[in-house]
Formats: C-alpha cells, structure tokens, sequence
C-alpha cells in the first residue's frame, strides 16, 4: 500500500510531467507495471491518479502504485500507437487486453511473386502481400476454399516454383497447375485476379470478366472453353447467393455488437464486403463489472485495428467511444484506406448493429458454457504447456534451438518451428555459426538466438509465444541474454536438460519436472528432437560439401574451373583452407587477387580452429 513518502515522490514525478504527448506506465515497489496509459498532455492527464475520488479499479491499482515512467511522443497518434504495443508486449493486470488464444485466420496472397499463390495463415507479417479476413475457423475456411477453386482454380501450395509436377489438386480440377506449365502464367494470373475479386464480393465484376471471356472464346469458336466458363458463371451466382446480402448499397464495412457478463465480456465482428456478409468472428476480454462498456470497446478498437493489414472503409459500433473521428483518421494514416467509425441509432445500419449485438451474445453464450471460444480446439500438449509454465496465453506459436557440433568442425543452429502443436516446416530455418572459431555451445547458442531474433524484428515477424532450448541452465541464460539485448527479455524461453527432461525457465531456475505421460512433455521432446534432427540434418550437409570441395561453389571468383584446378593441386578442400596467399597464388589460373578473395572468404565463412 501507499505511503506518505511513496505519495510525495509519485506527486513530485507528476508535477514534473511536460504538456506533450506520451505513454505513462505505472508500477509497483518491484518495477512491475500495472498500468500503461495515453495522453493528449502528460501534465493534464496523470495527475487524476491522486485524486482522492477514484473508480474502484483505478484506487485498487494505485494503492500498489510505487513509481512512474513516460515515454515523449510527437505526437497523440504515435501515443496510442506505443500504448497499444506495450500493452500487447507487456499486459498489465489493470489494462483491459485481448484474452484470447486463438490467432485468427486470413488468406494470404503474395500478388508480386512469380507464381501467387493462396494460404490460410494465422500470422501476420508486414511483407507487402495480401491479406483477406479475419476468419474464426480454419476448419470453415479451409472447407470454404476447397468449393470456391472448383470454379476458380488458383494454386494452394506454398512454392510453387519448385514442384516438377501437377498435383493432386489438378486432377480433381482444383488448380490449373502453373508448376507444370500446364497453362501459361498471364492465364493463370487472370484466374488469381478473379480470385481476389471474388474473396472481396465485387461480384459484378468478376462475372463481367467471366462473361467476357466466354462471348470472345464463342466469337473464336472455341465453343468448349465457353461452355466451361458459362457453367463458371452459374457457379458463382449460386454460391453468391448463399451469401447473405445486407446492404444494397455494396460497401465495405465491419459490423461491431458487444455481449456481457460480471466478468467477461466479447466483441462480435460481422465482415461486410461490397453489401455481402462474408464472414464473422469473435474477440473475448476478461473484465470486471465495473469496466464501462465503452472501455472495452475503445480497448478493442485501438488494440486490433491497428494492428491488421486491411480495414474496411466503414466500422459500425454499438456505442460511441472517445475520439472516432480521429482514431479513422490515424487509422488511414496507418493502412492507407479513409475509415469512417460511428455509432447509427436508426435505419438499416442499426439493425446490422443488433444483429451484431445478437451474435455477440450467442458466441459469449458458447464460450462461457462449452469452456471453447471456438471449433478451432487447442491441443492437449499447448494446454498443458500452458498450465505448467504458468504462461498468459496459449503457446500456439513454439519455436525451438539446438547446436549440432562435433569434432569441434562445420558447427550449426536450428529453429524449428510449430504451430498449435504440429511442425511448419516452412517456417524452420538453419544457421551456419560464424562467431566462434573453438567449439563453444554456449555462445554458438547466443549466436543463433541472436541471429534469429535480429532477423525476425528487421523484416517484422511475428514472434513466438514460447521458445524451447535444447540444453540446461547454462543454454538458458544465453539464450535470455541475447533476447535482451534485443529488448525481447519478456518472451517466454524454457530449456530442457538432457537425459532428466526437466524444464528450466527464468521464473523457476529449479526446474519444472512435468509428468513423465503428459501431452505437454511429449510436445517439448517433439520440439527439442526435431531441432536436434533439423540441426544434424545441416551439420552432415556441411560437412559432405567440405569432404566434397563443393563448399568452394558459395566462394566468389571461383568457378567450376578454378574450383577444379584447386581440389586437384592440393587434394582437399581442408589443404586448400590452410593455404597462404602465396601458395594458392601458384595455382594455374590463380591470380594474386583472387588469391587474396578466396583467402578472405576462407577466414570469414570458414575459419581454422584456434
């Protein structure tokens, strides 16, 4: 509780504050934040946390209160930004916060790749693609996708370019397969495009492109083609009208109704696009009863719009909520896209709110009686992780380490990947340790953390909710080291001691010892093996290159020729790595400056042993 000295000092930090914009964390006697706030001005805002007359949540939090940290922002915008991110990274016991396991789905599609092709994902990932949704349910989605490429046939698989020949998929007629070249590219791409105009319900202009096609394949006499296109249209007009039209007027908007309970509370969104109802999902908080209805809303709205790569032009709310005039415009700022929020109280637009509102009390309905917030059902080994380690949310996301080095040569990292329990194996990826020229595990494991993280922040990523260290208490404090020095240090890292399967994580450097036949256990081991496998996998890679000399083929300068001319005047490709300036200088072909080239590669990619 609050002392006089604790309430002087929070009073003087508070008379100190500058009338700018900013974010204002409060925290308790260990540095642990309660609260993280926005302000217009500093100075004017904060100050109402000592008044004497408080809610009873803001006088609970204050009791702990302790200490007082701003951020300066230029600007209001920049404020709520940085609030919602801290908020997200952080979240605080006093903020309202999405507590939600799921990650929703969206269709993803890279429109600039040589071959685009269509995914349902969960992450997203600031890469320049497209993405459609949200949608609550892969189960739905991915059943939803298999009826729409029977009459629009785009590719579903992750690269196309490497497939040497048409799927599955192609026969049963649901791609037209342009890995095989069985189409040319501009032809398929026009498939893509009706595609994308179908998932964003512009149907008159997708059946005008279809209708085209079949008067211009009918004046060609390809009497066939146009047969196949007519029975496309027909297709689409059936399952278009399956989809529920709620607006004539056609436009894009996301309907918001809100539901709730003493301690609950969830926000329904209905998925309008050009007047057709596409879709809907669900965001669930836990609340107090005393939390205004517009707090929850107002958390929704500044800590999920923000945050999503499309928005529509218009959101419809069941209540008002504080600055929608402006949270629409900074929300164009951020994805470009003029978005109106208001509040209707009559007409057509006020009955999609209460058709809303409806939704929203039946989806909090089923969560509060099945204990399921969706069909979409977690795991039983992400349960229990999320049990035993007394985690916040679900780790649906895991990613898990280990070094592969013997003999001291060609030493590597791994990253696996899993998602809600099962692998992603095109997410996984492999390191070649450059730092350490002796064998140290510890600091090739700073290395690949390092790397990996570094890299994951750079191209904007999602990160994961747990990570997994092959190794014990010596792996897990590097591991942690690197995630700080990368401001990461909140991201939750376990480590698994060989042979005694016991978890060591920051918050229990005693161990976690979980039972011998939980699911959660069995997930670790299938993460820690399969990193340990993946890891092997490039390590034996490596070394068959060096065995081979084909490793010279990554060196610049040296073509099959030289590469030829080296391994046959010195014998190996080690002899040729041990070599001076000068001696590879006597190689036929060699000048002095390719010499020099291959010498500086040799002892950045490939150093000796010290």
């Amino acid at each position: 509780m609050m002392d006089e000295d604790t309430v002087s000092d929070l009073t003087a930090l508070v008379k100190d504050l500058p009338k700018q914009p900013g974010v204002y964390l409060w925290k308790d006697k260990d540095g642990e934040i309660l609260y993280i706030g926005k302000a217009k001005e500093l100075r004017k805002r904060v100050p109402s946390y000592l008044r004497k007359k408080l809610d009873r949540k803001t006088w609970n939090m204050m009791q702990y209160a302790a200490d007082l940290e701003t951020i300066i922002t230029n600007t209001e915008r920049e404020a709520l930004l940085l609030e919602a991110t801290l908020i997200r990274k952080h979240q605080p016991k006093y903020n309202l916060a999405l507590k939600d396991d799921r990650r929703h789905a969206w269709i993803r599609v890279d429109l600039d790749a040589d071959i685009p092709t269509f995914e349902v994902t969960r992450e997203i990932e600031k890469d320049g693609a497209t993405y459609y949704g949200p949608y609550g349910s892969t189960k739905r989605l991915d059943k939803f996708l298999d009826t729409v490429r029977r009459f629009i046939p785009v590719a579903m698989c992750r690269d196309p370019t490497n497939v040497k020949r048409a799927c599955m998929d192609f026969h049963l007629g649901r791609c037209i397969a342009p890995c095989s070249e069985q189409v040319p590219i501009e032809e398929y791409r026009e498939a893509v495009q009706e595609m994308c105009l179908y998932l964003e319900g512009r149907e008159e202009e997708l059946t005008d492109i279809i209708r085209e096609k079949m008067e211009e394949a009918s004046r060609n006499l390809e009497y066939e083609k146009a047969a196949n296109l007519r029975d496309r249209l027909l297709d689409i007009d059936i399952i278009m009208r399956k989809q529920k039209v709620v607006e004539p007027k056609g436009t894009d908007k996301d309907v918001l109704g809100l539901a709730r309970t003493e301690q609950a509370a969830l926000i329904e969104i209905l998925l309008i696009r050009s007047g057709r109802l596409v879709g809907h999902d669900n965001y669930y908080f836990e609340v107090d009863i005393d939390t205004p209805d517009s707090s929850v809303l107002q958390a929704f709205v500044e800590q999920f719009y923000f945050t999503i790569p499309r928005v529509p032009e218009e959101i419809l709310l069941p209540i008002k909520i504080t600055g929608m005039k402006k949270i629409g415009r900074w929300l164009g700022e951020t994805v470009d896209t003029k978005t109106k929020l208001h509040n209707p109280k009559s007409g057509r637009p006020s009955e999609l709110v209460e058709m809303a509102n409806k939704n929203a009390y039946r989806s909090l309905r089923k969560i509060l009686l099945l204990g399921e917030s969706d069909e979409e059902i977690l795991s039983e080994g992400v349960k229990n992780l999320k049990e035993y380690l007394d985690l916040s949310r679900a780790p649906l996301h895991i990613e898990g380490f280990d070094i592969a080095n013997i003999q001291g040569t060609d030493p590597t990292g791994s990253c696996v990947v899993f998602h809600n329990g099962e692998p992603d194996n095109s997410k996984y990826r492999m390191f070649k340790i450059r730092s350490k020229t002796t064998p140290d595990d510890y600091a090739m494991m700073y290395e690949v953390v390092y790397r990996r993280y570094r890299g994951v922040l750079e191209k904007g990523m999602p990160l994961p909710d747990l990570i997994i260290i092959d190794g014990g208490k010596g792996q897990l404090n590097v591991a942690q080291k690197a995630l700080e020095e990368l401001g990461l240090e909140y991201l939750n890292v376990a480590a698994i001691a060989k042979n005694k399967e016991i978890l060591y994580t920051r918050n229990a450097p005693g161990g976690i010892f979980l039972p011998l036949d939980s699911d959660g256990l069995f997930l670790v081991q299938q993460v820690r093996d399969e990193a340990h496998r993946f890891a092997q996998r490039y390590h034996h890679k490596l070394r068959e290159r060096r065995f081979s000399g084909s490793i010279l083929e990554d060196a610049p300068g040296i073509g099959p020729k030289r590469r030829n001319t080296l391994l046959q005047y010195f014998g190996s490709y080690d002899k040729i790595r041990r070599a001076s300036i000068n001696e590879l200088r006597q190689v036929e072909g060699m000048t002095e400056k390719a010499a020099a080239s291959l010498r500086h590669w040799i002892d950045s990619e490939d150093p000796l042993p010290r």
